[in-house]
């Protein structure tokens, strides 16, 4: 919060960011929620599903075009405005065509772009962030845009149904009030737009990449950039390595519950709803503070903690299924893992040249997100199959290995060395 206090210019970013995640936040549930109400709603709830994940994986291709835009700022500030636009579309077949099978299939479109175009507007953010920060302010700027992004998650949901309750479930009046939050974040950039001045200057001074490049050829270049750096590519291969295993792991859990009765704490759904609100609760406790014992480790090192934490919660269902103990050990694991972004994302913001931050922050987020797929498939396959308590070992399996590596390589922790 001190860095909030004394950045003018960060303070400004940050509560621009907090009005556009709301509006973001409430409507991807309540989009779920419209889904559900249409015939053939398992079809219709799948491709909401699919639609908000596939942006994900072109976050490479955004970024390359993010690096190659001339002004940042201007294309930001077009960009929320085109958003808004879309939303009042978005508003307009919710009123008029509502219900609909084939009006569900233009808004599932109109929201795609809209991600697209959020990832993008996200990503060219990346070297104005890199200029209004010192460098010791990185790593609470970091964990403070962590924090808030957690935060709108967690109260996201709840209140954007309770909203829609009050509203009499009118999806188009809410779309509407979306449309107000995306403009209000537009406003609070422009009108303190002086606090971004030179950044701005510094960043239109900085070597632009040529838009003669051809794409795959960019590309080839941000990821041979991004392998050169040993400890970069070392920590990325390991996100990539945790996010294989990791995204499994909620899915998997409502399926254990299904079956370990003893995992239970009152019913199926009080179970699920205060798991979430724990993990999540310490996410943001790992986030807010940032002076504490885990500050002086490296990130390599947090990342080792949390997978031999991972390692314990994957042998509980089998050897000892109880809730309580499972709870608190998937808390610790949240509280250690939201120290880990920050961290990154530190080292992204030190060793990135600012003309190639938001080709290398696309690069990250595509090798990252592909991987999920994959590992769903093979750990909620495996639980439907076989047994959920035998992919949870899977899932101790993989984290243990990556545990050992972590431990093996300890001595060439090039974070630690160059510290």
């Amino acid at each position: 919060m001190h860095i909030a206090k004394n950045n003018i210019a960060f303070r400004v970013m940050i509560i621009a960011q907090f009005f556009n995640n709301i509006g973001s936040s409430f409507f991807n549930i309540v989009f779920l929620v419209y889904a559900a109400t249409l015939p053939n709603k398992t079809f219709t709830v799948t491709l909401v599903a699919v639609a908000e994940f596939l942006p994900s994986l072109l976050s490479v291709f955004l970024g390359n075009f993010a690096d190659k835009t001339s002004n940042h700022l201007r294309a930001w500030a077009i960009s929320r405005l085109t958003q808004a636009a879309i939303f009042l579309g978005v508003t307009v077949i919710l009123w008029r065509f509502g219900g609909r099978l084939d009006s569900f299939f233009g808004l599932v479109i109109l929201i795609f772009i809209v991600d697209i175009i959020v990832i993008y507007s996200n990503l060219l953010m990346k070297p104005v962030s890199r200029y209004i920060l010192a460098d010791h302010e990185i790593h609470d700027a970091m964990s403070l845009e962590q924090a808030v992004s957690i935060t709108v998650s967690m109260i996201g949901s709840f209140v954007g149904i309770g909203m829609l309750g009050l509203l009499n479930q009118n999806y188009a009046l809410f779309s509407l009030m979306n449309v107000t939050m995306f403009i209000i974040a537009w406003f609070i950039m422009v009108i303190n737009h002086k606090y971004f001045q030179l950044a701005e200057k510094n960043i239109e001074s900085a070597p632009i990449v040529s838009i003669k490049t051809g794409m795959f050829k960019h590309l080839q270049i941000t990821f041979n950039y991004v392998r050169k750096d040993t400890l970069f590519f070392q920590l990325l291969l390991l996100a990539t390595a945790i996010n294989f295993v990791g995204t499994s792991m909620s899915g998997l859990f409502n399926l254990t519950l299904l079956h370990t009765n003893s995992l239970i704490i009152g019913n199926f759904g009080t179970t699920v709803a205060l798991f979430g609100a724990v993990e999540s609760i310490f996410m943001l406790l790992g986030s807010i503070i940032t002076h504490d014992f885990l500050r002086q480790l490296t990130t390599k090192q947090l990342i080792g903690i949390a997978c031999i934490i991972s390692v314990f919660i994957g042998l509980l269902p089998t050897f000892y299924p109880n809730g309580i103990l499972w709870m608190v050990l998937m808390a610790t694991s949240a509280y250690v893992s939201a120290k880990v972004n920050p961290k990154i994302g530190v080292i992204i913001m030190q060793r990135v040249s600012s003309d190639k931050l938001a080709s290398v922050g696309g690069l990250i987020n595509t090798m990252v997100m592909s991987s999920a797929p994959v590992g769903q498939i093979l750990f909620l396959g495996a639980a439907n199959i076989i047994s959920p308590s035998f992919s949870w070992l899977l899932v101790a399996l993989l984290f243990s290995l990556l545990a050992i590596y972590i431990i093996m390589t300890n001595k060439q922790d090039l974070e630690k060395v160059e510290n």
